[in-house]
């Protein structure tokens, strides 16, 4: 029994002893001095602060969008029907295409917008008979398009042929309605009629056939300045057209870009500036701002105005969009080493140098010429040709 106790006493003594090892590793590896902890908690002793020597333009720029159109433009209004909705379901000259004299331009509820010329919209539906100036417009229109009228005047039999043959021409037939009955029509005569007549009795009238009239509704005809002309903005397949959206644009001469620019930058611009536009492709057209207008006045003042671009040959296809125009307003080098100004170091001999960092980390002095500085950059050159390069890491402060 004795010597049972000393070997348990002896297992204590060992499991203390152990214990206390390991609770005094565990206290030195996770109880810190407030010494400690402040040291931990202190932040990294700083590095380099570093900057990419990047190639290109220094300069000051102002974006924009700009609306590709030609030169001389006519927005005209599409005349609503009398339908409950009128829905264009089909467009006929899609913008970027030419719109002749006689085509249809667009189809609303199924019948055709056709593009003629006049001094003024049409103002009624006009129909055989008819006269007054609008068909007076129509019958020099028709004529003015090879089709016959036999004068001009009354909306008679001729002219109604012509409007037949205009709006077959388009791919279409005119509407009609039918008018009174015909004194022209000849009688239907029966064998009974004859065997009256010879024996002198009066014949009994004849029914009169009704005539059937050509009708030109004014929501048919949409009047522009001059034809031929490109269609720069129609309303899209499936618009439900309102006073608002039923215009048709058509532009003649030069394609041309318009930019629209906030009314507050127009103090720093000028005629003359350059500016670059970007297609939707990513092709790049240069040019420069035309003539700057006066900043609108009153209460009702627009937040931007118009400028018309002077750029080189613009392509047809970007005729009715918008595209982002980029105005350079102060050109510092357009080409150059560019560094943030903090990282040049002028010299008291009037030197430059920057710190360019070496593949093992050190860095060498770049003696360099500032040819400018905006906004916190600096276009430079090396004096030595090959010192400095893009891509290159410079230390900056």
């Amino acid at each position: 029994m004795r010597a049972r106790r000393r070997g348990t006493t002896a297992l204590v003594v060992a499991v203390v002893v152990v214990g206390a090892l390991g609770g005094g590793w565990w206290a030195a590896t996770t109880l810190q001095s407030p010494a400690q902890v402040a040291a931990n908690a202190a932040p990294p002793p700083p590095g380099d602060v570093l900057a990419a020597v990047t190639l290109g333009e220094l300069s000051e720029q102002i974006t924009a969008r700009s609306d590709v159109v030609r030169a001389s433009a006519t927005t005209v209004g599409i005349t609503l029907g009398a339908d409950p909705q009128s829905v264009v379901t089909e467009v006929s000259v899609p913008p970027g295409s030419e719109l002749t004299a006689g085509a249809s331009a667009l189809e609303v509820n199924g019948r055709p917008v056709i593009a003629t010329t006049g001094a003024f919209p049409y103002y009624r539906d006009m129909v055989e008979g008819d006269t007054g100036p609008d068909v007076e417009q129509l019958q020099r229109f028709l004529v003015s398009r090879g089709f016959s009228t036999g004068g001009i005047g009354p909306f008679g039999p001729q002219t109604a042929r012509a409007v037949r043959e205009l709006y077959r021409a388009a791919g279409y037939e005119p509407l009609e309605r039918e008018g009174e009955a015909s004194a022209d029509a000849p009688p239907a005569t029966t064998e009974t009629d004859s065997a009256a007549a010879t024996e002198g009795e009066a014949a009994p009238a004849a029914p009169v056939a009704p005539k059937t009239l050509v009708v030109v509704p004014r929501s048919e005809l949409v009047v522009v300045g001059s034809l031929p002309g490109v269609v720069s903005a129609t309303p899209g397949l499936g618009t439900v057209l309102t006073a608002d959206n039923a215009t048709l644009t058509v532009g003649e001469g030069a394609i041309v870009a318009k930019a629209k620019v906030a009314v507050s930058v127009l103090p720093v611009l000028t005629e003359g500036m350059a500016v670059t536009l970007v297609g939707g492709d990513g092709t790049l057209v240069d040019g420069t701002l035309g003539p700057i207008p006066a900043p609108p006045t009153g209460a009702d003042q627009a937040p931007e105005v118009e400028i018309t671009l002077s750029t080189g040959p613009i392509d047809a296809a970007w005729l009715g969009t918008n595209v982002l125009t980029t105005i350079t307003v102060t050109s510092v080098a357009e080409e150059a080493l560019r560094v943030p100004a903090r990282a040049v170091t002028l010299h008291a001999d009037g030197t430059a140098t920057v710190l360019r960092q070496e593949d093992d980390g050190t860095f060498v002095d770049v003696e360099v010429r500032e040819t400018g500085r905006l906004g916190g950059t600096s276009a430079v050159e090396p004096v030595t040709a090959g010192t400095l390069s893009a891509g290159d890491q410079v230390k900056v402060g």
